[in-house]
């Protein structure tokens, strides 16, 4: 009796405590061990299975909503950047000078290839003579040319194919933020504008229209330079600006890197050819003065004869005077003989 007792005892102990276990597994959640151990937890391992997928889809969608919201902002960010930079107000400026053999040749291309690009010549100014026309004379011409800004690469291009170039530099003016600060202040003053319109016509008393009109007038001030201002981007930033001079000559001038051995025969046939070209400009030089320096050469002529012929005629007037003197002395000689010279001839015979 006693051994079935205890026996009963025992499994009424097992029984509560694999009861207090699936109650303490119920409160805590699902359990893969109280699930092996009783049966009656399987319905709350069913439902917290069911709450942690939920848990789980929730989080999931959350998540993807959170990314689709970042690539969303990271899309519109990018967009923005992409909209500034497409809007970036940018002036470009070229300044080249150039050289020469075909000087007229050069600058009707260029004038042609302006055109053909949609631009136009602000400036153009053209001095000196050909050297064909006269000895040691070289022309030189001074562009201002306005070529679309997406166009300018290729304008560039082309001057260095037809011509050598001795300098080039290019710079960009990015005036954005001032465009941006015009517009904004633009925006500004028409609301103003607008409000201060609508009070005008509203307004009932003489100085509150005097007033109105008086800052209405100065914001019609302020808009008008504003206008001003930003077409005077808008146009500068379309047409870029090249400056360009242009120098004729009758050998260009080596731009390349050279060796040693090339220096010196550049060197060397560049000497020989200034001696030549020196010869000729004195050869030329001096048959363009020959005229006159035989016109100063008969006057100079003319001049030494008058001078020999004033020499001659003074000394004839000189000989003239020293024979007269000296007939005068021998007419003097020649006088009668005095009174006692006679009485002592007397006095002798």
């Amino acid at each position: 009796m006693k051994k079935k007792k205890s026996m009963i005892l025992g499994s009424g102990l097992l029984i509560a405590c694999c009861l207090l276990t699936a109650c303490g597994s119920g409160r805590k959640g699902y359990s893969t061990e109280s699930a092996t151990e009783t049966t009656d937890s399987a319905p709350y391992e069913n439902s917290y299975a069911t709450d942690d997928i939920y848990e789980e889809d929730v989080m999931t969608d959350a998540a993807t909503e959170d990314a689709g919201e970042g690539s969303g902002s990271k899309g519109m960010a990018e967009e923005s950047g992409k909209q500034v930079a497409d809007n970036r107000k940018l002036i470009k400026n070229v300044d080249m000078t150039v050289e020469t053999e075909e000087f007229e040749a050069l600058t009707k291309k260029l004038t042609e290839k302006v055109e053909a690009l949609g631009g136009y010549m602000e400036k153009a100014y053209v001095s000196g003579k050909s050297i064909q026309a006269s000895y040691d004379s070289t022309r030189s011409a001074s562009f201002t040319a306005r070529i679309p800004a997406d166009r300018l690469d290729e304008f560039v291009t082309e001057v260095s194919s037809i011509s050598n170039v001795l300098d080039k530099n290019e710079s960009v003016d990015d005036v954005t933020l001032d465009y941006v600060d015009l517009e904004s202040k633009k925006k500004t003053l028409k609301i103003e504008q607008e409000r201060l319109t609508t009070l005008l016509e509203q307004a009932d008393s003489i100085e509150t229209i005097v007033a109105l009109e008086s800052r209405l007038t100065e914001i019609r001030y302020q808009l008008e330079n504003m206008e001003s201002q930003l077409r005077t981007y808008d146009n500068l930033v379309d047409f870029a600006t090249v400056y360009l001079d242009v120098q004729e000559v009758e050998r260009v001038t080596p731009v390349a890197p050279q060796s040693a051995m090339e220096k010196m025969k550049d060197g060397f046939v560049n000497s020989v050819y200034q001696i030549g070209r020196g010869i000729k400009n004195f050869v030329i030089g001096l048959v363009i003065i020959l005229p006159y320096l035989l016109l100063w050469g008969l006057i100079i002529f003319i001049f030494i004869l008058i001078v020999k012929g004033i020499i001659k005629r003074n000394q004839k007037k000189a000989e003239k005077r020293q024979q007269s003197l000296h007939a005068s002395r021998g007419n003097a000689m020649s006088v009668t003989v005095p009174k006692e010279s006679q009485d002592f001839s007397n006095d002798g015979k």
